[in-house]
């Protein structure tokens, strides 16, 4: 399967500098993030981060020095993720999204 990379990941410029300053407070030096599937829930499915080395199965994606790891399944299912800053987010704090949203029925 051929995919477009930039359909990975996307975030705008803030929402890269707040990430990296989230890692850096929380002391993470590793540059090398897993997105993956934490569960569902009643509003539906839950996404979690981790850092991590690229596995067989992933997609990657670099965007500046953070580098994506994403399981060709987990985007198959859900087409990518943007990550959005607070202020993308309404005050909210920082969200990971799928690109495709599924129905939880």
């Amino acid at each position: 399967m051929e995919t477009l990379k930039k359909d990975l990941v996307s975030m705008s410029d803030g929402a890269y500098e707040e990430f990296l300053n989230f890692l850096r407070t929380n002391q993470v030096e590793k540059n090398e993030i897993r997105i993956t599937l934490a569960g569902y829930a009643c509003s539906g499915p839950r996404f979690g981060l981790m850092v991590d080395s690229k596995k067989d199965e992933d997609l990657e994606i670099t965007i500046k020095d953070l580098t994506f790891f994403i399981d060709e399944k987990l985007y198959e299912e859900f087409e990518g993720f943007q990550i959005l800053s607070t202020d993308e987010n309404m005050g909210q704090g920082m969200v990971l999204r799928p690109n495709k949203v599924v129905d939880s029925d």
